[in-house]
């Protein structure tokens, strides 16, 4: 089975049946998340109940899954279609929960932002890798805990060296897990002499994770960066690739990347795609990370123009469409992304 007729078969049926939203609890109904494994008989009963005779039991089962981020890990899901023995419909919705996981499902964010450039501050005589914090954001977690200055070294005792690496370790994670954070604060004290002045305190710090979707309404000057949803989108289509059922007749296969190109109405991101397809094949004067450091500039630039206040409405609507593109485009420019 080719990997392009697979990708062509995820975007038919993401087209035919879309996903139903998952709705969220009410206040009265919202309980604590769970925090351990859900039982083998339990969750056997839940896979057989995704080839139940009644549709709705077939949806609130796939919801049920859906939901249940930490009672069902992802590995487990991916050990049931390697085993076997399930029904066509069984193989489908299982495939349904890993996209709804993936690519839908809101993912642990700190609220953040943090500079594309790292710097040092004033005052700050240590030098030490790590991601500086430029800004909390009210209303998420990271807003009682860090503070504007703040350098993040390590989360969970995994070293950190850029905003990609923070990024990739927050979002492994779902809203209400629990991060520890190593930090690095620098403090100056006025009224005191020269050489006292400054204090630098090696701070362990806990976290309680909110979610991605909290920091896309926060209305935050910077996009959600997500360095790993190319990952995650490969890894979806490998999954359909392997187990997904193939429609006795399609259309002949087409390049998804050459349908993002078509289909681009940006004219200044139908240009870049145009350099990323051409450094691909080998066509273009520059490679990829010297494309990326381009991109990153542009985006400098427009998060710069998007700062000021008195854009017209519909200007400031395209730019900031423009930004979510050049970032995702960023994203999947990363060399250190793995395949």
């Amino acid at each position: 089975m080719s990997f392009d007729m697979i990708t062509l078969l995820l975007v038919i049926l993401l087209q035919q049946a879309p996903l139903a939203p998952v709705p969220a609890p009410s206040p009265e109904s919202a309980a604590p998340p769970p925090t351990a494994p859900m039982s083998e008989d339990e969750y056997t009963t839940l896979v057989r109940q995704l080839d139940s005779p009644v549709w709705s039991e077939r949806e609130a089962a796939t919801m049920r899954m859906a939901r249940a981020n930490i009672e069902v890990p992802i590995g487990r899901i991916e050990t049931s279609l390697q085993e076997g023995g399930l029904s066509l419909e069984q193989v489908m919705r299982l495939l349904r929960v890993m996209e709804i996981r993936l690519l839908h499902a809101a993912r642990g964010a700190i609220g953040i932002q943090m500079p594309l450039n790292q710097a040092g501050v004033p005052g700050d005589l240590v030098r030490v890798s790590g991601v500086r914090v430029s800004a909390v954001i009210p209303g998420l977690p990271a807003e009682k805990v860090l503070q504007p200055g703040d350098l993040i070294t390590h989360i969970d005792d995994q070293p950190i060296s850029n905003r990609e690496d923070l990024a990739r370790i927050v979002q492994r994670h779902w809203p209400g897990d629990l991060l520890r954070f190593r930090v690095v604060r620098t403090s100056t004290r006025p009224g005191e002499q020269e050489a006292e002045r400054s204090r630098t305190e090696y701070l362990e710090l806990e976290i309680t994770l909110g979610s991605t979707d909290d920091l896309r309404r926060s209305g935050g000057t910077q996009s959600v960066l997500d360095p790993a949803l190319v990952d995650r989108r490969q890894r979806l289509i490998a999954l359909y690739e392997q187990y997904g059922a193939v429609p006795s007749m399609i259309p002949a296969p087409l390049d998804p990347n050459r349908i993002e190109l078509e289909t681009e109405a940006d004219p200044m991101i139908r240009g870049i795609l145009r350099q990323l397809e051409a450094a691909r094949e080998g066509r273009y004067t520059m490679t990829m990370a010297q494309l990326r450091t381009q991109m990153i500039q542009k985006l400098t630039s427009l998060e710069t123009a998007l700062l000021e206040g008195d854009l017209p409405e519909e200007q400031r609507r395209i730019l900031e469409r423009r930004r979510v593109r050049l970032q995702e485009l960023i994203d999947s420019a990363d060399p250190q992304r793995r395949w």
